[in-house]
């Protein structure tokens, strides 16, 4: 039976001859991908030529012996006999495709290219791959580094046209009951699946190998955005990750009650002018006898710390918050705001612990750095803007914290060795849900 190009398999033909790699496109995926009859193999008769852009290859071992070409108009898997073709075929390389030879077929829905036909069991003939030795005869390798397309969609537009076309979602979240777990069983090396919720409704599953080099990582809690290989197997819409880099859920999870106020210091309730005492709270002078004061400039309270005046060579001190259990939350997000005056460097940080024991000697836990935006520079006055710390995810802790905000600074007898910054600190807030 003949279909415009397409017969239906008899045997293995030899491929045509390699004519170089000076070929351009006659037919887009699209074109192609509309000449499958469902459930059927085809063997391609014309010459037919596709061209696109790798978008997904084995790299990362997700795609098992195959590589995924789009171009303006869809995207289509290639079968290919072969291990590391991301070698030859990366993502962002141009290749041309000559069709003649080859196979197009589906497997549960999903259309493919290949190179042979199993009929070892004749009701449920396999598309074989594209066996090693015939690569360069079909697949002819163009431009690399080429800008990817990515079609940013919902999750309740993916549908056929979309197969194997790289697609970004915004504002998923993975279900609660797969989140901590991990993405494949990399010690069995089985295959999972993987719940991911759209907060305006639908669902979808992450497919993941246990081949795959990320099987072990951990399913993140938050909420964000998934760029992924839109698949399907049967009625089953799949998203197949490239790497864990294309997984963006640092947001608050849509499908939770709210937000949650772990933690909120204003230091509105405070006595000004005095040194910050709270209960739960630890204000700790680890050298020079030095600790925050609260401080209040134009009805706005504060904490405040400088190395100004001390007569100190070495001052450290360490203002700790209440312990933080983040273990009935997700995504948690620390915020906070600073000001600086006649900096000449001193540092603030901001510290996480989970094992300090609240105790007097915070310097005996492990403590580690947190990345946030903190004033410095202004050497002449305090700052007249208050400078915001930006979003700090805490998602990678667990259990119960503490938060500390460490100063160090030095007033020693020769005045080119200071360094008494004086820094504010306020709005300090854990978020989570």
């Amino acid at each position: 039976m003949m279909v415009t190009g397409l017969q239906c398999y008899k045997r293995f033909d030899a491929p045509p001859a390699y004519i170089g790699p000076d070929i351009s496109a006659n037919l887009s995926i699209r074109d192609l991908r509309s000449k499958q009859v469902s459930g059927s193999i085809g063997y391609i008769t014309d010459d037919w030529i596709i061209e696109g852009i790798v978008v997904a290859d084995d790299s990362k071992d997700n795609f098992y012996k195959s590589i995924v070409l789009q171009d303006s108009t869809g995207g289509i898997t290639i079968r290919m006999d072969g291990f590391g073709l991301y070698a030859d075929y990366p993502v962002g390389r141009r290749l041309a495709v000559k069709l003649k030879g080859l196979y197009l077929g589906d497997y549960a829905r999903m259309v493919q290219l290949g190179g042979g036909v199993d009929w070892s069991d004749p009701r449920y003939p396999e598309l074989l791959p594209i066996p090693v030795p015939l690569f360069k005869r079909f697949i002819v390798k163009k431009a690399l580094n080429q800008p990817l397309m990515v079609h940013r969609v919902r999750l309740d537009e993916l549908g056929d046209s979309l197969q194997s076309c790289l697609v970004q979602i915004d504002q998923l979240e993975f279900a609660v009951t797969d989140t901590g777990s991990t993405y494949a069983d990399a010690i069995n090396k089985l295959s999972a699946n993987a719940t991911v919720k759209s907060c305006k409704g639908g669902s979808a599953y992450v497919r993941t190998s246990g081949f795959a080099r990320f099987a072990a990582a951990k399913i993140p809690r938050g909420n964000g955005s998934i760029t992924a290989v839109y698949s399907v197997f049967g009625t089953s819409r799949q998203l197949l990750l490239r790497d864990t880099g294309d997984v963006a859920l640092t947001g608050l999870r849509c499908t939770a009650a709210g937000a949650k106020e772990l933690l909120a210091e204003d230091f509105e309730q405070q006595q000004g002018q005095t040194v910050f005492s709270k209960p739960g709270w630890k204000n700790i002078a680890e050298t020079g006898d030095l600790s925050f004061l609260v401080n209040t400039t134009l009805n706005n309270q504060y904490a405040e710390i400088s190395a100004f005046a001390t007569g100190k060579p070495v001052l450290v001190s360490w203002l700790i918050t209440p312990p933080v259990n983040l273990a009935n939350s997700a995504n948690e997000i620390l915020s906070f705001d600073t000001r600086d005056g006649f900096d000449n460097g001193a540092v603030l940080q901001v510290l996480v612990s989970t094992n300090y024991d609240g105790g007097n000697t915070p310097w005996k836990a492990k403590w580690t750095p947190l990345k946030a935006l903190m004033a410095k520079g202004t050497v002449s006055a305090v700052a007249a803007k208050w400078v915001t710390s930006g979003e700090i995810s805490l998602s990678g802790f667990s259990g119960t914290i503490s938060l500390a905000f460490r100063y160090e600074g030095a007033d020693p007898i020769n005045p080119n060795d200071a360094r008494t910054t004086r820094f504010q600190l306020d709005n300090i807030r854990i978020r989570g849900n």
